[in-house]
């Protein structure tokens, strides 16, 4: 490659990473000049993992909060097969087995239905709605109403608010 077109590269990762040319350059070389991979590579330079997760599903906060939780459990080597999966979980730092608990909740929701969801670990989902998310008028929905219309109108904004709690408690995730 000449050194016009390597300069052109340079530049447009620079440009696309917000990165100074030196930057730009190094990672360009470390990916053979292609610059997707030398601008994947300058985010997980730049961004952990969740971090990198979450914008890219920020669209969606219900994924991100499910691929948050999975990055979690992949880190930890927490399996769906464990028999001690509630305990591990457990034992991680607790804002961090919260919005675990709360993701695995949401997907069993979608697995087995909101009223099986309902005797699922429904105190300390609760629990965790109200103390650290901040929205006791939906766990005053599932402890109480148990109301699967109202949970429905209020999931988005659960799932938002656990992409800020997780925002919040950047330095715990991976």
């Amino acid at each position: 490659m000449d050194d016009a077109r390597r300069q052109q590269l340079t530049d447009i990762v620079a440009a696309k990473a917000g990165v100074d040319v030196a930057c730009a350059a190094r990672h360009l070389a470390l990916h053979d000049d292609d610059v997707a991979a030398a601008l994947r590579g300058i985010d997980a330079e730049r961004y952990t993992l969740t971090q990198r997760l979450l914008n890219k599903y920020r669209r969606d906060p219900e994924d991100a909060l499910q691929h948050v939780a999975l990055a979690v459990l992949q880190q930890e080597g927490i399996g769906s097969d464990s028999v001690l999966r509630a305990e591990r979980i457990a034992a991680l730092a607790p804002p961090v087995a919260g919005m675990v608990m709360l993701a695995e909740w949401l997907a069993y929701v979608d697995w087995e239905g909101y009223d099986s969801a309902l005797y699922a670990n429904i105190d300390a989902v609760a629990a965790f709605i109200t103390g650290a998310l901040y929205l006791p008028e939906v766990a005053a929905n599932l402890l109480q109403t148990r109301d699967e219309t109202v949970f429905e109108a209020q999931r988005s904004a659960l799932a938002a608010a656990a992409l800020l709690f997780i925002e919040r408690h950047i330095a715990l995730f991976p």
